[in-house]
């Protein structure tokens, strides 16, 4: 087993939320030192984001499970920006560092004096990868945006749902935007160190959250007549939705054209009396509806019809899929942790480590990479610009 490829590699993070510091906690699974960097003045929100089981826990810690997803295997700086000397302290580890990772609104890393060209005065080779809604330019640059408005503006809702119906956006649990872009993004900052070697320029990444849904979605722009919204049945899939079972679970079914009549003859529905996808339809979900969950899928299963339960987290962490292939994993203290999006077989993706306080590793990150001694740690501390927990 060999190293991890990005060990040596050192991450200045401010990215927030899942777009910025899922882009980064993927950087630091593939073995970068990752500092995450934020002050009490203005935290990553989704510390204060608590969600289901877990919400009386969380509320009573800076830890909830979203901010410990996206900010696993990663040392904690507290570090005031909004004051000068902290924005010099910044700088100056910026100078030991070769990425930077932020999605602020527009405008924000120039009017604090951290952007690309002020980062590339202290360090040529340096990569800020900027993670936005619009992009740096155009006119909707400016514009603050949410993931559910971006699946809006870049074509990905009006295709969502079915015919006849409104246009459907994923929701917040999902948040489809962002996931998205981290994944790009990871991969977009790993390509740029590769030509770094080569030419040793530094390189402004400027990542559209946008562009990336419109290009998702792309396919649909180009084909003369595509339809808007037409559920999930697609030709040449006739029939294709999800069914209640008699014990309240659902199955997902797809139906090919060269599989209907052998669905048409398990479910009882004589194929030369009915006409289109409706009686078919509705013949298949009262059977579907007059039988348990395992006694349909094993019959739909033998008739060869394409079909899996539909379930739900307990559901899919019950069939040990999830962890067996690490999409969900067990950290130190036994409590799960949304996984890795990949596996590489000569390498240990792991969670060496849970999302850390706010400013835990301060005093380690300001002596070892800053260079600062504990003297003037101690100051910055008292003056509010370097912050330790609690």
């Amino acid at each position: 087993m060999t190293g991890r490829p990005l060990e040596g590699c050192r991450v200045l993070d401010l990215g927030i939320l899942t777009a910025g510091a899922a882009t980064s906690a993927l950087l630091a699974d593939l073995g970068a030192d990752v500092i995450k960097v934020e002050s009490k003045v203005y935290r990553d929100p989704f510390r204060q984001w608590p969600s289901g089981a877990a919400k009386e826990e969380a509320e009573k810690s800076d830890l909830p499970p979203f901010y410990r997803a996206t900010n696993r295997n990663k040392r904690s700086l507290g570090l005031n920006l909004k004051h000068p000397e902290g924005r010099a302290v910044f700088m100056k580890l910026a100078a030991r560092s070769d990425i930077v990772v932020e999605n602020f609104r527009r405008g924000v890393m120039a009017s604090l004096g951290l952007d690309f060209p002020a980062l590339q005065r202290v360090n040529p080779a340096i990569i800020l990868a900027s993670l936005s809604s619009q992009g740096e330019s155009g006119p909707d640059a400016d514009r603050v945006s949410f993931g559910s408005t971006l699946e809006a503006s870049g074509g990905l809702a009006w295709l969502t749902g079915y015919a006849g119906g409104d246009p459907t956006m994923s929701g917040i649990a999902l948040n489809y935007a962002d996931q998205v872009v981290a994944i790009f993004a990871a991969g977009m900052v790993v390509s740029t160190l590769l030509d770094r070697r080569k030419h040793g320029a530094g390189c402004h990444l400027e990542i559209s959250q946008r562009e990336l849904i419109s290009f998702l979605c792309g396919e649909s722009f180009v084909a003369p007549g595509a339809e808007s919204r037409h559920g999930n049945a697609e030709a040449p899939w006739p029939i294709q939705d999800c069914f209640r079972t008699a014990d309240g679970c659902w199955i997902a079914i797809t139906v090919s054209a060269e599989r209907r009549t052998a669905l048409e003859s398990l479910v009882g529905c004589i194929h030369g009396g009915i006409t289109g996808n409706d009686a078919t339809t509705a013949a298949l979900r009262g059977w579907i509806g007059a039988r348990n969950a395992d006694a349909a899928l094993a019959a739909l299963d033998a008739a060869g019809i394409i079909c899996a339960p539909v379930l739900d987290g307990a559901g899919a962490l019950a069939q040990g899929e999830a962890l067996q292939r690490d999409a969900v994993v067990r950290v130190p203290d036994g409590k799960l942790l949304k996984g890795f999006p990949f596996t590489l077989e000569a390498m240990a993706m792991r969670v060496d480590a849970d999302a850390r306080a706010l400013g835990a590793d301060s005093a380690r990150i300001m002596s070892e990479l800053g260079g600062y001694p504990a003297d003037e740690i101690a100051r910055l501390v008292k003056e509010g610009i370097v912050e330790f927990p609690g």
